[in-house]
């Protein structure tokens, strides 16, 4: 969820509880002020009908008033009620039904007689009110909290517009542009200091980019220049007589170092360059063309070591990738099936448009499975391998959002990698 929708979704709870909370205080205030008006307007009724039994002008249980208001009736002497306010239900004749009324009770002195007069007051029509009142500041308080949510999210959109558009830069920043990327500035303060923090980040990032790309390039080029003559010298010096067998053996376990040196510098570079996004160009990829050509390059090999090398490759599987990246993913997997699998058994490979998987039959791991795709880390039996096959696997499945995992079956001696594509 959004900031701007978090905020709005926290106002709009928050104002829950202060709409319910000011609703019940509201018409608490209201019943109070009515019923404070009504005992006032009862207490003068008391006094107006004191004074009309002083003057003997109000005859007594004036029954054909509506709720027999007021009630008077003779007391024996010395009896005194302070005045006194109750509530009750009574039946209404005008309005044909039990109503809420308010009644103030008193006793009146008047010469040697005692009254009791009980003057009442119908509550229902100001019920009526307190609720009209009420649902009327409900209905006003939620009108405007939907206004003033509205407007809070049209001024939060207007005032985030610099974040999102430094998100959208964020997004289509490429760090193998010739120029560094530069964000722009905005008129708040918060973000102007974000794009300037964003801006040195950018030319600093981009000037390691240049450093580490120009050291890459020239390692490249710098260390394959000595290999190659030292390859080509070793040859010459082969081809010289007389030599002895140790000699030869000397320079042919030379040359089998030098092999491996420049696999190990090219694997490396390979890595930096990974992480260096020196591979950002992509083009869409037809594995299924690539691993029939890598099917028809490793069959001599497979062959040579004695195995039944089976492929299954579903047509047009096209992936968006690198194309020398995705030959070096694809012949790592298969080299290393090749390569491990135990002479004389069996080798499979199988390409879906969800998948690949590489199966080959092999002693268990000398090692722990959660090292398999580190860097150096290898078979002790093999000492002519870099140990960095699978670590650029994992790298590039890594780069393109793709998943590889590994398997083995005891039972069966089956190692299983299984390259699963992002859908």
């Amino acid at each position: 969820m959004s900031l701007l929708r978090k905020t709005l979704l926290y106002l709009l709870l928050a104002a829950i509880p202060v709409a319910l909370t000011g609703v019940w205080v509201f018409d608490a205030l209201v019943n109070r002020v009515i019923r404070y008006e009504v005992d006032e307007q009862l207490s003068s009724d008391l006094g107006y009908i004191q004074q009309q039994l002083q003057t003997a002008r109000t005859p007594l249980n004036r029954g054909q008033y509506l709720l027999d208001n007021p009630h008077i009736s003779l007391l024996p002497s010395g009896r005194n009620v302070p005045p006194t306010f109750s509530d009750s239900i009574e039946f209404d004749r005008r309005e044909n039904e039990k109503v809420p009324v308010r009644r103030l009770t008193a006793t009146v002195q008047v010469g040697k007689r005692t009254y009791l007069v009980v003057v009442k007051q119908a509550m229902g029509e100001f019920e009526e009110i307190v609720q009209m009142l009420s649902m009327s500041v409900i209905v006003a308080f939620l009108a405007l909290v939907v206004f003033l949510t509205a407007i809070n999210g049209w001024v939060s959109r207007q005032l985030w517009q610099p974040f999102y558009q430094l998100i959208d830069q964020l997004r289509a920043y490429r760090l193998d542009e010739r120029t560094p990327t530069t964000f722009d500035q905005s008129s708040i303060a918060e973000f102007d200091q974000l794009s300037v923090a964003l801006n040195d980040m950018s030319l600093t990032l981009h000037h390691q980019y240049v450093v580490q790309k120009e050291f890459t390039d020239h390692a490249a080029h710098e260390m394959q220049t000595p290999l190659a003559v030292m390859t080509t010298q070793l040859d010459r010096l082969l081809t010289t007589e007389p030599l002895t067998e140790e000699q030869v053996n000397l320079m042919e376990q030379a040359q089998a170092s030098i092999r491996r040196l420049t696999q190990l510098n090219k694997s490396l570079l390979l890595l930096t360059k990974i992480e260096n996004n020196q591979f950002a160009d992509q083009q869409r990829v037809n594995l299924s063309e690539l691993l029939d050509r890598l099917h028809r390059n490793f069959t001599a090999y497979a062959e040579h070591r004695g195995l039944s090398w089976a492929i299954q490759i579903d047509p047009d599987v096209n992936r968006l990738m690198n194309p020398h990246l995705a030959e070096v993913l694809f012949s790592n997997l298969i080299k290393n099936a090749l390569t491990h699998a135990l002479p004389h058994t069996f080798a499979k490979m199988s390409l879906t448009k969800t998948k690949f998987v590489s199966l080959n039959v092999g002693p268990p791991l000398p090692f722990p499975a959660e090292q398999l795709f580190d860097r150096f880390v290898k078979n002790p039996a093999r000492p002519e391998s870099t140990g960095l096959g699978l670590a650029l696997v994992k790298q590039i499945t890594d780069r393109y959002g793709m998943t590889v995992e590994y398997e083995y079956d005891e039972r069966g001696r089956l190692h299983t990698f299984t390259v699963s594509f992002p859908t």
